[in-house]
């Protein structure tokens, strides 16, 4: 019985100690993203770097992490991460978002299209996720880019309308026109 107690004792403690490393690197990854707010890019990479250490399958902690590396001209390797953190949670909006902006930037519409899926099913009303699947959309079935345009039109954010509403009058006009 004594070795029984021992050991959930033990298991105890391994938790406890779990959930002050979690914490040391939830601290790490609120201190790295305001370092990033604050323009400091080599200090938030650091402690990015660290929090990804210390929690290893973070999917927060890897699309900060990747934001950092884009800003730090280090491209490939935010993308790198960004598919990691999509492959983890493909439904997760924020990785999703920036790796299908990096997609389409290189032409990859599809791809970005397979990327946003998940996304809009979780959260349809998504609408950054919709004025994104817009454009991947736009050069194949521009009808089905204008149902997307027309729920990012929802946005509050008055870039994301505007954004929306170009997108919208170029399909229109090719709708028009074809």
């Amino acid at each position: 019985m004594s070795q029984f107690v021992d050991l959930k004792l033990r298991g105890n403690d391994r938790r406890t100690a779990w959930c002050q490393e979690s914490s040391v690197g939830t601290d790490l990854y609120r201190d790295g993203m305001a370092r990033l707010d604050a323009g400091d890019v080599a200090e938030a990479r650091r402690l990015l770097e660290e929090a990804l250490r210390k929690s290893p399958g973070d999917v927060a902690v890897m699309h900060g992490l990747s934001r950092v590396l884009d800003q730090a001209g280090e491209r490939a390797r935010s993308v790198e991460l960004l598919e990691h953190a999509h492959a983890r949670a493909p439904s997760e909006p924020g990785p999703a978002h920036d790796l299908a902006m990096a997609l389409l930037e290189r032409e990859e519409d599809a791809r970005a299209v397979q990327v946003l899926t998940p996304v809009l099913a979780a959260h349809p009303e998504d609408t950054r996720a919709h004025l994104f699947m817009a454009m991947a959309l736009a050069k194949t079935d521009a009808a089905r880019a204008r149902v997307h345009t027309a729920k990012a039109l929802a946005d509050s954010n008055p870039d994301v309308k505007l954004q929306a509403q170009a997108l919208d009058d170029v399909l229109a006009e090719h709708q028009r026109v074809s």
